[in-house]
């Protein structure tokens, strides 16, 4: 995750040569490496999400230790005044000569409406420097152009680091009587074919949770965390009064997209079965549920 989100260059002691390089908006490849940006899309919590994935071969890692510092500014269109600036520093243990395979970076931010210009470096102990620039724009489309957004047009934030911290309790009205909440929800990355849950995937639909945590009519809690690929169950809560945002948090690091079982891969129908019989017994199970809600990325089944 970046920790450091700064809106002057300063609060993050660039070097000179960094700004150098991010102000020219050159490519640089000193330090080979793919950066593949990610186009915002809007989340269940109505913020834009973006971000990038860089992977760098591990033979160019290779000997003793190193330290990777990734920099990079989130510029509105029309505000070169008011940049967003970002920083990480990664460190790399030794790697051997022989290493196969790459080292995948990766990051995130939100914006609200409008055109950006990120600038992005990785700059290695040895001064080596990957970099690029590009554009993107964060848009409703013409027919969701009345929906009121979490973020200001221009604005820029950082993906919240601590996303599985506990959540404070919160008042509860009680001039009415609590309703029963079940929530049933897929934890699953925004890209179908990736091998890992980031941090820009889980964000928007713990956000959502927050949001429901926190209404005032709300008095007990069911949650029901599963993964369409995997088809499994993740996390289970019943009844409760509030959610266990660190269990849940513990709970996806079982997941382990990037095999996938060979009875599951044979049945071309699989994951709609394992819907379809999730949805079955946890709704028959729902008589004192006074609402049911379901959220999770565009699956195809």
């Amino acid at each position: 995750m970046l920790v450091a989100p700064a809106g002057n260059r300063g609060a993050i002691r660039l070097h000179n040569t960094d700004l150098a390089i991010m102000e020219a908006g050159e490519e640089r490849k000193d330090l080979p490496c793919l950066v593949v940006p990610e186009k915002p899309f809007l989340g269940f919590d109505l913020k834009f999400h973006s971000g990038y994935d860089i992977s760098i071969p591990l033979n160019e890692l290779a000997g003793t230790e190193d330290l990777l510092t990734i920099v990079f500014r989130v510029v509105p269109d029309g505000r070169a005044d008011q940049p967003t600036y970002f920083t990480q520093k990664i460190r790399v243990p030794a790697i051997e000569e022989e290493a196969k395979g790459d080292a995948l970076l990766q990051g995130g931010f939100d914006v609200g409406l409008g055109k950006y210009k990120v600038d992005l470096l990785v700059r290695d102990r040895a001064e080596r420097v990957c970099s690029l620039s590009w554009d993107i724009e964060a848009k409703l489309p013409s027919k969701d152009a009345q929906i009121e957004l979490t973020m200001g047009e221009g604005a820029v934030q950082p993906v919240e680091s601590a996303q599985f911290r506990e959540e404070p309790p919160a008042s509860r009205s009680s001039e009415q009587d609590p309703l029963n909440l079940k929530i049933l929800i897929n934890f699953a990355p925004q890209k179908a074919l990736a091998s890992s849950l980031r941090p820009i995937d889980t964000a928007a639909l713990v956000s959502l949770l927050r949001t429901l945590s926190r209404d005032p009519r709300v008095g007990r809690f069911s949650l029901v965390a599963f993964n369409l690929h995997e088809q499994r169950v993740l996390f289970r809560q019943d009844s409760a009064d509030r959610i266990d945002f660190p269990g849940l948090g513990k709970s996806l690091e079982s997941l382990n997209l990037g095999t996938v079982d060979l009875k599951r891969l044979s049945n071309k129908n699989g994951g709609a079965e394992f819907l379809t019989d999730l949805m079955a017994r946890e709704f028959a199970n729902t008589e004192r549920a006074d609402a049911v809600v379901f959220a999770g990325p565009k699956a195809m089944l």
